[in-house]
This record gives C-alpha cells, structure tokens and sequence, in this order.
C-alpha cells in the first residue's frame, strides 16, 4: 500500500541514508557560497576576461564564471570597417562598468552607448574613453569625452614621427584619462598611452617573426628630409633617403608619399634602441646587373650632369646608373683647373662610352665635342709605348702635367723624370716648355696617362750601344778611346 504520509522525511525513504541528505545540504551550501564569492569579485571599474555565450542584436552576452552572465554592447567589438567577427566561445575582455540590479555590464572602452558612468569612474579604472578632437589649441587638442571638454597634449595624442598636428582634427580616437580635478574642470588625456601598450604586444610578436633579409609590406606614415617612415604591421621602420631608389633622390616627396603601399626589405633589427632599417631599393632590380648589355665601348650617348667633383663629373646616364668624365677629358685641348668652367650641375650632355666595369660599377666617360671642324683639334690616337711630343702645363712637387697631342693630359711623374729625385723640379722645368716623353701606361677608365723621359735616356743609351757592336763588326774605326770619351762628354 502507498505510503501518502506528508510528514515522512527523505530519512524514511528506502535505499535514502540520513548521512547523505547532510551531503546535499552541504554541498548547496557550498555552492551558494561558491556563487558569492564569484559575484564579489566581480567589482565594477575592474578587468575581467570571459566567453561569448549568446549573441543578439544588440547585446552580446559573456560568461566570466559567476552565477549571473555579463553583457556588452555589440557595437563595442565590431571592427574598424564596422563588422561583428567574433562568434560563441570566443574570448573578450573588457572592463566592469555597472552592477546594478544584478546585472553585470562590460565595456571595452567607455562610450555613450556601453556606459553613462561619469568621467571620474573611467579616471580611477582606467577604462578607455572614446572621444572627438574637436580643434587644435595651444599645447594641444581639445577633445570631447562623454559630453565634457577635455584636454589632449600633442605630445599625447600619438606615437613619434605619425603625422602633421592638423590630420587629427574631426576624428575619433580612444583615449585614457590621465588627470581628471576641478570637478570635471580640469581632463587630460593620453591616446598614445593606449598605442603604446598595443605597440609592446605587436613587438613581443614580431620579435618572434621578424628577422633581417625578410621582404615585407608596409604604408608610409611620415615624409622627412632624411627618408620615410613605414609602419610594417605594427612598428614603424625607417628608409633612409640613400636605400629609397638605385639613382639619387634629392627629394623623398618624389618618389613616396604618406599612405603609400611599399615593399621593402628588412637591413637591421635594433629592438632594443627600436629602430629598424629598411631598403626599398634592394627589392628593386639594379640597373647595374645588365648594365653591360645596354652600354659598348666607343658608344655615344645622352646624360645628365648631377654632380661636379674636383677629379671630374658625373653623369647620370639612366636612373640609377652613372659614369664618370675625368676632368683630362673636359677641356677640349686645354688645361681646366675644376670641371665647373665646363659644365655645371643639370646639364644635358653627349658622352662616348671609354669603359664598363658593371662589378666595380663604374663606366669611364669622355665629353663628346660639338665645335666646327675648323675649330675642332683633329683626333689624336695615343698608343702605350709611343714617343711623342708635349708642352709643360704645371709643376708640381711630384711631377710634372704635360699636355699632349689631341688635347689630353698626361703626368711625368719625379720617378719617370731623368735624374728627377734630385733637386727642385721647378727649377727645371718650366710651363710651355716642349718636352719628348714616352707614353708609359693609359688608364681609359680614369683617365690617366702615365710618362717618362728616364725610359727615352734608357733608349738612347740602348741604340749607341747597338750603334757601337754594328760598327765594330763592320770593320769601321771609331777614333781613339779618347775620341769617344771626348766626344761623349760634348754630348
């Protein structure tokens, strides 16, 4: 028969012992208790990471480990093209705004729509602010924050080298409250605070990626006059004005602008001093691999003139490649003390290749001549081993410039001059005197001759000898020794 007794306990129970009702009392105890202690640490103005469980259209509802879910805006975590990319089991984390009434709010940065907390709360939390800068001011920026007139520093408002004061006008950005008195009177803010913190995570990753030789893509944030900053994912890099291009940049506006996509190459990794180097160039192609195929010798083309040295001057004969017109090819028959009295920087100009060195990168020049022909000195092949006749242009204490036949120049060097290392060469030697030298060397790519007097007394010496045996074979008399010693000292 059922028992319908209402006063039987769950002790009267079959199979049902009394130690194991005090179990379950025990155990409701301890998770009631365990239910408090969670929502007591759940304090507002404090950080708390927790898991999607639900998504609607507003609200997004996160687990954090108590009893009660909390919620949060769902326009807080869209992205920055205004899309919702996470979904259920992601993680979030986010700041307590409210408890009120059991409900538990979040807030990834305090706005209008997650929180109507007042600025002090964010002040002492620490919670980010979404805020307006309205204009510049001195110092500064003033910025609207939650309805109230706020301060931003310039100093504050982003990290070094990001852009002109003006760009940051009638935008949006997040902001900590560094200062807040006078009653609200009285906030300043820090946007780069936030940015700094960001930047330590993306660099605590690239460490572990990043490494010199690795191409990657990145947008220029900053023009100066020694090259362009290039944010690379995160940190900012910098290429120098010199690995911008393979030719000469005189401006960095030129060639790059802010909000450019470039590629470029990573030179060096400094974490420590945080810079990085980068080379746009090195990803280019060097015009000096095939420079070979596009310039022969004896080749006349166009260039343009881009620097003036003492030794010569250079011309750009395509971007990125240059060559050289030794200053002894500029004067066109005369002696030239700096090639400005020739040509001057911009000039377009008519060169005939001399020579190609692609792996030293050098290609020798000379300046083609456009006079009339009976202006123009006729062309003067000098050949190495020849005897030719010159006149003494300048002496100097190492030798001696002769200017020589088709309007070059070549130098008799002290250790080529017949008894040359003794006494002053000034003395023995004066300018517009005609000198006979031996063409010793020709160095077409710098254009450098190299002569000798000592090698035509060598010769002399050689041909009387020869002169002496071919007499004595024939039988010929030659006079008395005295004869000779006299006459040899005639000479």
């Amino acid at each position: 028969m059922e028992d319908n007794n209402p006063d039987k306990t769950s002790r009267d129970l079959p199979g049902k012992e009394p130690e194991d009702s005090a179990e379950e009392e025990d155990f409701a105890a301890l998770f009631e208790a365990a239910g408090t202690q969670k929502d007591d640490r759940v304090q507002r103005d404090s950080k708390i990471n927790g898991t999607i469980v639900s998504v609607s259209d507003e609200w997004i509802f996160v687990d954090i480990g108590g009893k009660s879910e909390a919620i949060i805006a769902r326009e807080e975590l869209l992205d920055k093209d205004g899309q919702f990319n996470l979904t259920i089991g992601d993680s979030v984390t986010a700041y307590v705004v409210s408890t009120r009434e059991g409900e538990i709010r979040l807030s990834v940065k305090m706005t209008a729509a997650a929180s109507e907390e007042a600025v002090r709360d964010a002040y002492r939390s620490g919670v980010p602010v979404e805020g307006l800068v309205n204009a510049e001011r001195k110092g500064g920026y003033s910025v609207t924050v939650l309805g109230k007139q706020a301060f931003c520093p310039y100093s504050q408002i982003d990290l070094p080298s990001a852009g002109s004061p003006e760009a940051y006008v009638g935008k949006r950005f997040t902001f900590r409250i560094m200062e807040y008195s006078e009653r609200g009177r009285n906030i300043v803010l820090s946007r780069r605070d936030i940015l700094e913190e960001e930047r330590a995570k993306t660099v605590a990753l690239l460490k572990q990626s990043l490494k010199p030789g690795d191409q990657v893509t990145g947008t220029v944030q900053n023009i100066a006059a020694f090259g362009a900053f290039v944010d690379i994912g995160g940190v900012q890099g910098l290429i120098p004005i010199s690995e911008i291009a393979w030719h000469r940049v005189g401006n960095v506006s030129d060639i790059l602008n802010p909000g450019d996509t470039v590629t470029v190459k990573i030179v060096d990794l400094d974490w420590d001093k945080k810079r990085i180097s980068l080379s746009r160039k090195q990803v280019l192609e060097d015009p000096w691999d095939t420079v070979s195929q596009r310039y022969a010798d004896e080749g006349v083309v166009s260039g343009r003139v881009v620097k003036l040295m003492n030794f010569g001057a250079f011309v750009e004969l395509e971007p990125g490649v240059e060559g050289l017109v030794h200053i002894s090819n500029l004067g066109a028959g005369r002696r030239i003390n700096h090639p400005s009295e020739v040509l001057s920087e911009g000039d377009q100009v008519e060169v005939k290749i001399l020579s190609v060195d692609a792996e030293a990168r050098r290609i020798g020049l000379e300046l083609v001549s456009h006079g009339t022909e009976e202006s123009a000195e006729p062309a003067v092949e000098l050949r190495e081993g020849e005897v030719v006749g010159g006149t003494v242009e300048s002496v100097k204490e190492y030798g001696v410039f002769v200017s020589l036949p088709g309007g070059k120049t070549g130098l008799l060097h002290v250790s080529q001059i017949q008894e040359g290392r003794t006494g002053d060469l000034k003395k023995r030697f004066n300018v517009g005197d005609a000198v006979k030298v031996e063409i010793l060397k020709i160095d077409t790519a710098a254009g450098r001759i190299s002569l000798s007097t000592r090698s035509l007394q060598d010769r002399h010496e050689v041909s009387q000898f020869k002169e002496f045996v071919a007499g004595k074979e024939s039988g010929a008399s030659f006079g008395t020794l005295g004869d000779l010693l006299k006459d040899k000292f005639k000479k």
